[in-house]
């Protein structure tokens, strides 16, 4: 694909419709998705139209219509791994913005498609989006984990 928006529209939009979601649905995925971050201590005005703000490529919502996941896309020619930073900084940024628990991320060239649980593990290859439900039940499961710090050893097992 000689570009992003290719890849996007050929490969990435096929994906994510084969795992069940509904691309043009702006209830599931919305895309280009405006993450205002503020301007620079030293500026008062923006200098461009898009000083001050960040674009995912993707964000995933659940049913209750909060950001499950954000997706950073790159071109296919480029290792996806490029695009990892910019998803962990999108996430940060929404998760301060807007006060939400958003620890999933994903980074793709079209080919290429790894998953960030940016709090427990590192990231993985996978080799293709969850569905819906799937990533709601990771969210339900990563909201109720428990520190394994407070768990107590059976000696009879040990």
């Amino acid at each position: 694909m000689k570009n992003e928006k290719h890849t996007r529209k050929q490969l990435i939009d096929l994906k994510l419709t084969q795992a069940g979601w509904d691309v043009a649905d702006r209830s599931q995925v919305i895309e280009e998705y405006d993450i205002k971050v503020g301007l620079p201590d030293d500026v008062a005005e923006p200098q461009t139209p898009y000083q001050g703000h960040l674009f995912s490529d993707y964000v995933l919502l659940g049913k209750d219509g909060k950001i499950l996941a954000v997706v950073e896309a790159k071109k296919t020619s480029v290792d996806a791994a490029i695009g990892r930073e910019q998803a962990k900084q999108y996430c940060f940024h929404i998760k301060e913005k807007q006060n939400q628990e958003l620890p999933f991320c994903f980074y793709t060239n079209g080919y290429d498609i790894y998953f960030c649980d940016l709090e427990n593990y590192p990231p993985k290859k996978v080799f293709g989006f969850p569905t819906h439900d799937d990533l709601e039940r990771y969210q339900y499961i990563w909201r109720s984990r428990k520190s394994l710090a407070g768990e107590l050893i059976n000696t009879q097992i040990a």
